[in-house]
């Protein structure tokens, strides 16, 4: 008991700005690698590669029910292994890295191949690139729990995460346009053109995963990494996240959180595959135009993001997703309803960006607070297992909205190829951006309201672990609510 008081003494330590911010580097990582892929990979495949729509968004979900797989896999590994000189998660994040970047290259590498073995390479690299992402991701959203137990630092780590976020949003958003329009004028076809972009990205994401991982490896070594309990007995991957699983849905609030993410995420990628022909198609922007659209939302973002954490912490979690949800509900009537100019655009961009950014911050928030409702109830943790379940839900959350959007093109009649463009094709579009993206909105709204944690009652969670644990009496009257 001495080695873990030790331990929860080393990691309630507030951590330095610039330890914050080197944790944060990772979310530029996580972003370029992600949004790459959820923004761009559809319309490679569609208009690059020459795979049609329904066949591109079934290449994506089919990776992510492997993903299903690969996903409580990895939290399990993660949670089991006991470390090494390279620290616990960090030895995951610092071995990932580099087959993560290279993966990233491989998506947008084109090949002189037939349809059908163009289709299974890229299902092929698909299944490779989520293996690596859930390897790196998992481990380093779990570090942010660990590395400190301050109710408010993690909300900190979490917003320092997204302002890089956002930082390599940046780089997706408006540098990928330029370069396209550039490599054009070069004369340079768009085949060469996607595997640089592929190539420069997969190196970022490498660089911001290794600076990440040293110090979340240092952090770790500092600390006493055993666990107070048991891990003695012998289970197997299976039934112990079998177990997992059913201790989870036998938690009201987490459910709550679970279905926020999936919904949320199913809408996000819906919405962000059909964003880039809806911009060309119904606004009728030039990749110019979209570049100059994307960054200014981005950079105004930038300072409000940081400013998200300390918002977050003074108004808490539940009131600050139901701004965000009211937000992309608002967004989703100005796209159903308006053609909205430029400066209006940005605005509107503005504020869905920043919404977005603060969903990231808050959602995993509200399952680091999880990670102390599962050891109280079920006297174990399992912190990077219960991650996974989220980080599973989250990713099918967005290959299912980039199948419908994939089915919906189809259906309504968008031709992504299309040299001319119809009336029908650009309302359509609005459907997917803008109506469909509406109702999600209001259901979000009212689910939001159903979250019942907050820093008091979980810090009384956690406080009466503490007693438990040096055999003390306590009582859950204060938080039994919300176990």
């Amino acid at each position: 008991m001495n080695q873990t008081s030790t331990h929860n003494e080393a990691v309630s330590e507030k951590l330095k700005i610039s330890e914050i911010l080197k944790f944060g580097i990772g979310g530029a990582g996580e972003n370029l690698s992600y949004n790459l892929f959820y923004m761009f990979f559809i319309f490679f495949l569609t208009t690059v590669a020459g795979i049609g729509p329904a066949i591109a968004g079934t290449i994506s979900l089919v990776a992510v029910m492997w993903d299903a797989i690969t996903d409580p896999l990895v939290g399990f590994w993660s949670d089991k292994f006991k470390g090494n000189k390279f620290g616990k998660r960090a030895a995951f994040i610092i071995g990932g890295a580099i087959p993560l970047g290279v993966s990233v290259f491989l998506l947008f590498c084109d090949l002189n191949l037939s349809q059908s073995v163009k289709t299974i390479y890229f299902l092929i690299i698909n299944i490779a690139f989520w293996l690596f992402f859930t390897i790196v991701d998992i481990p380093y959203n779990t570090a942010a729990a660990e590395i400190t137990s301050d109710y408010d630092t993690k909300t900190k780590l979490r917003t320092s995460l997204m302002f890089f976020a956002s930082a390599g949003q940046l780089l997706i958003s408006v540098g990928i346009f330029k370069f396209i329009d550039f490599m054009a004028e070069q004369g340079q076809s768009s085949v060469e053109t996607w595997r640089i972009i592929g190539a420069a990205f997969g190196t970022l994401v490498i660089i911001s995963f290794l600076v990440a991982g040293t110090l979340i490896r240092r952090r770790e070594l500092s600390s006493v990494s055993e666990s107070f309990y048991d891990e003695t007995q012998k289970t197997s991957i299976l039934s112990d996240v079998v177990k997992v699983f059913k201790n989870m849905i036998r938690l009201k609030q987490f459910l709550i959180i679970a279905l926020m993410a999936f919904i949320f995420n199913i809408n996000l990628g819906l919405v962000n595959s059909s964003l880039f022909f809806f911009f060309m198609f119904t606004l009728k922007l030039d990749y110019s135009q979209m570049a100059m659209i994307n960054f200014w939302p981005i950079i105004l973002s930038l300072p409000l993001i940081l400013s998200m954490g300390g918002i977050v912490v003074k108004v808490g979690k539940k009131s600050g997703m139901i701004v965000v949800f009211s937000v992309l509900f608002l967004s989703s009537v100005f796209f159903s309803f308006t053609t909205p100019g430029a400066v209006a655009l940005v605005g509107i961009l503005l504020a869905v960006v920043t919404a977005g950014a603060t969903f990231w911050i808050i959602i995993y928030g509200m399952v680091y607070d999880t990670f102390s409702l599962y050891e109280y109830k079920f006297e174990d943790r399992k912190d990077a297992t219960i991650l996974s379940i989220i980080s599973f839900l989250t990713k099918a959350g967005v290959a299912i909205g980039m199948w419908l959007n994939g089915i919906l093109l189809q259906i309504l009649g968008v031709d992504p190829t299309a040299e001319v463009i119809t009336d029908s094709m650009a309302e359509a579009l609005r459907v997917i951006t803008g109506r469909i993206p509406m109702v999600v909105a209001i259901f979000l709204i009212v689910l939001s309201t159903l979250y019942k944690i907050n820093k008091n009652n979980i810090q009384e969670v956690q406080r009466s672990i503490e007693m438990r644990r040096i055999g003390e009496i306590y009582s859950d009257e204060s938080f039994k609510n919300i176990v």
